[in-house]
């Protein structure tokens, strides 16, 4: 099968439920979509991220990008890719 320009057999796909892209471009997708800032969003000096709301984030974005996954699924993603919790300093 060949995919051109995120097409597969003249079906586009949906950027939602694409199980190409790796988790730090879903994540990126999830960051960059303003009608997901009321759950998670970059902190205003772009270095980090913030999840702002929980339950927003397990009832409403998750399941947009991930159908199956829970949100301690997602938090071992995060940690599976080498992100890092801030809890206290600047970058909080």
């Amino acid at each position: 099968m060949e995919e051109t320009s995120g097409e597969v057999s003249g079906m586009k796909k949906s950027k939602e439920n694409d199980d190409s892209k790796i988790f730090p471009q879903k994540l990126m997708e999830i960051l960059s979509d303003e009608s997901n800032h009321e759950a998670i969003r970059w902190l205003p000096h772009g270095q980090s991220f913030k999840i702002i709301n929980r339950h927003k984030m397990t009832n409403e974005v998750l399941p947009k990008y991930f159908p199956k996954a829970k949100y301690t699924s997602f938090l071992r993603k995060l940690n599976r890719w080498n992100f890092t919790r801030v809890t206290t300093g600047a970058q909080k």
